[in-house]
């Protein structure tokens, strides 16, 4: 029975499934779509030549839809009719062209490297937006024939339809891509460079987040919580850190630099695509120390043993909903009532950017980086959870002792 496209896109690898032998499905006349152990799906032409039974895989899904699939199929045949070797055609057509530059070449590569190392929601997000919007415009071209106002008109299309923060991730991704290319030795410019900044300014969403004089009571209800004891610690952790719930669900335990007491989060994990360093009080080392007792996995902080994966966005939502906090605190919450409070006890506002690791970095000199700030941030998170247990043993005292403001002027 041939495939169709609705029932390729719902394949998903099966429990027999292994590095060496994957699942297989016919389409007939000798195409068959193989689903590796990974997800990834690839076309497979099966054919006899010089009466050896032989296989040679044409393309990989989707890049590679059913109809161009069978149409390479039926060319391979014709070659044979020919009495062609299709492996050896494949490989001409290879030397005659060089198809390691082209845009769409680097792209899979980029996609397939990051894709074992990130969660699976964003990289289907990405992925997505690149079939969809990126791709079509460049990724026929050569990387060394694309220049700046091609990179532009995707995000100026992608603004177009009012989907102003999905044009800056197409532009940052297709910048990505060209990051690749150079590590790759192929090219040494990127010019998707600086590109966001001729987009529509950011439109700043605003969460719902309760104000320091209610953290008390939320801190006690957390502390209360009789739900999964992982949510919870997490949400501890959201408290004495304001990481973005996202950076905190994919965290591994091999980002914990522990004699530094500093949870080093790479690149391809933060919102702007840039390292971030997060400072880790005693008592957010106190937590992972908990955590780890537990042995739920080597991999990842919050594993939910259950779904064998990291917790979902919703399971600390859901939790906050639990507590009666719907539509009054979210994940993102905590770090808006961190930034407003800082900034009320007069932390210096760059250090506070930079640990909230928000695009206006980008703007701020390049003086300001993790290395060069980090004692000033370290003290400063070290207060801040300080702040956290004292509002939580119901001491809401804010004031930054005068010593401490002499001692953190040193660092600015």
């Amino acid at each position: 029975m041939s495939l169709t496209d609705s029932q390729i896109k719902r394949l998903k690898p099966s429990e027999a499934c292994t590095p060496s032998r994957p699942d297989k499905y016919s389409d007939g006349n000798n195409l068959r779509l193989w689903v590796r152990h990974t997800g990834s799906k690839v076309w497979v032409s099966d054919y006899k030549y010089a009466d050896k039974r032989q296989s040679l895989t044409i393309g990989k899904y989707p890049s590679m839809g059913l109809a161009d699939a069978r149409q390479h199929n039926q060319q391979i045949k014709d070659l044979i009719g020919q009495g062609i070797n299709p492996k050896q055609e494949k490989k001409r057509l290879l030397s005659d062209t060089d198809c390691t530059k082209s845009f769409d070449a680097i792209a899979q590569r980029w996609h397939d490297a990051r894709k074992a190392h990130i969660a699976h929601t964003t990289y289907s997000r990405d992925y997505s937006q690149y079939q969809r919007d990126i791709k079509p415009a460049i990724g026929h071209l050569n990387i060394d024939d694309i220049n700046a106002p091609d990179i532009l008109a995707i995000g100026k299309s992608i603004e177009a339809r009012g989907a102003t923060d999905m044009a800056r991730r197409a532009i940052r991704q297709t910048g990505q891509i060209f990051k690749q290319a150079i590590r790759e030795g192929l090219i040494t410019h990127n010019p998707a460079n600086d590109l966001t900044e001729a987009l529509q300014p950011h439109k700043v969403k605003h969460h719902s987040r309760i104000t320091s004089q209610q953290l008390p009571k939320l801190l006690q209800d957390i502390e209360d919580y009789d739900g999964d004891i992982l949510v919870k610690s997490g949400l501890w952790f959201l408290c004495y850190t304001f990481v973005r719930t996202q950076e905190l669900r994919q965290m591994e335990w091999a980002e914990i630099d522990y004699k530094a007491n500093v949870w080093r989060i790479p690149a391809d994990k933060m919102k702007m695509d840039r390292p971030h360093l997060v400072p880790l009080a005693p008592q957010t080392m106190a937590i992972l120390e908990k955590i780890k007792a537990l042995g739920f996995s080597d991999k990842y902080v919050f594993f939910n043993p259950s779904t064998r994966k990291p917790y979902s966005t919703n399971a600390f939502i859901t939790a906050l909903w639990r507590m009666g906090y719907k539509g009054r605190m979210t994940g993102h919450g905590f770090r808006g009532l961190a930034s407003t409070t800082l900034h009320e006890q007069e932390f210096m506002h760059e250090a506070i950017e930079l640990q909230l690791a928000h695009e206006k970095e980008n703007k701020i000199s390049k003086a300001y980086n993790g290395a060069q700030h980090l004692p000033y941030r370290t003290n400063m998170m070290c207060h801040w959870a300080k702040f956290i247990d004292d509002a939580y043993a119901g001491k809401m005292d804010n004031l930054i002792r005068a010593d401490f403001k002499q001692q953190t002027q040193k660092h600015g």
